[in-house]
């Protein structure tokens, strides 16, 4: 479960960033929101808190932390220091793959126990 809100929240997360440089050449009043990202970090290290205590292996482990970590940075450099780094795009891409990853490991296990 916590995977689907994962992707979903690394999903909306990257569209965020992806966003921000097309709506910056409008010639619109845009002021980027450093609210926002700091929500998507909190909300993804809460949500790669809660996988973890249930992964079993350890190299997914470590690239959602690591993913995490990323994006927790580039948010505190947007927020702290109004530099909006452009790894928070990686952070993002590896959440999306290692929560892809884990949730088709979690329906290849329930296909296993249901065919025996």
């Amino acid at each position: 479960m916590f995977d689907y809100f994962g992707v979903s929240a690394a999903t909306l997360c990257s569209i965020h960033c992806l966003a921000l440089p097309i709506l910056t050449i409008i010639p619109i009043q845009w002021q980027h929101n450093h609210w926002i990202d700091l929500a998507f970090a909190i909300i993804g290290f809460v949500i790669v808190l809660q996988i973890s205590k249930t992964l079993d292996s350890k190299s997914l482990e470590f690239v959602l932390w690591l993913s995490i970590s990323i994006i927790l940075v580039s948010a505190l450099l947007s927020f702290f220091r109004n530099y909006h780094s452009r790894l928070i795009h990686l952070g993002s891409l590896g959440l999306i793959i290692g929560h892809l990853i884990n949730a088709f490991h979690h329906k290849m296990n329930a296909f296993k126990i249901v065919k025996r």
